[in-house]
């Protein structure tokens, strides 16, 4: 219980920091914040019993204005191999809608992925994705390079309830006419991750997410997120 108690007060000193960091960002560089919501229900498997191909399938739900506002909807899939015990590559897809203000766009994604981890309950894991996306108005492809750094700890002695804590850097490597070349966005998580039976799982956090709009203003989005994984 001390672990525990320890774990939450981590997760909740992290929140307060991230907040107060925020605070003082507008009147340093007029940095406008809104508040998101994030949900997505990612289901994977082993193509067959002992075999070295996985698929994996999320679903992602996103609301801006708090959850007031429908945001994105988008689906992805991908098959991956392991290559070892601690290392697999793979290729996806994701199509997704967004519903910026006074419109919507399409998105068809592709996706190539390297992933490595140390392990499950102590952990730290790297993932490292290149994408191609073509949006509906754009005169071109995008790609775009993802890093995300993320590691897991216990907060229980039979780990059942984790804490998680990630980055991750999403850089465009070429411009577009809505979009130039740099820095994407930066986002930073921290929150728990709870066994509810064998197969399934729930993890529920803070994203704090740094980008650039359209018109190169810098923003911050307070994220509440939340996804439920399940393993056939």
């Amino acid at each position: 219980m001390a672990r525990m108690r320890n774990g939450g007060a981590m997760v909740v000193a992290a929140v307060l920091f991230f907040a107060a960091v925020d605070a003082a960002a507008p009147a340093v560089a007029q940095t406008q914040t809104d508040q998101r919501a994030w949900t997505a229900v990612s289901v994977q498997g082993r193509v067959s019993a002992g075999s070295p191909w996985r698929w994996a399938s999320d679903s992602l739900v996103r609301g801006r204005d708090g959850a007031g506002t429908l945001d994105l909807l988008a689906e992805r899939v991908m098959v991956t191999r392991d290559l070892t015990w601690s290392s697999s590559a793979g290729i996806g897809y994701a199509y997704g809608a967004a519903f910026p203000d006074g419109g919507s766009l399409r998105e068809h994604r592709f996706v190539q992925q390297y992933a490595w981890s140390t392990g499950v309950n102590w952990g730290v894991s790297l993932k490292s994705r290149l994408e191609e996306r073509f949006i509906t108005g754009q005169d071109g492809v995008q790609f775009r390079v993802r890093q995300q750094v993320r590691a897991t700890w216990p907060l229980v002695a039979r780990g059942r309830l984790l804490g998680v804590a990630s980055e991750e850097l999403l850089v465009r490597t070429n411009s577009t006419a809505s979009a130039p070349r740099g820095v994407d966005s930066n986002r930073m998580f921290l929150g728990v991750r709870r066994t509810l039976t064998p197969r399934t799982g729930v993890e529920i956090g803070y994203v704090n997410v740094s980008w650039r709009d359209t018109s190169g203003r810098s923003r911050r989005s307070h994220v509440m997120s939340a996804t439920l994984a399940v393993s056939r």
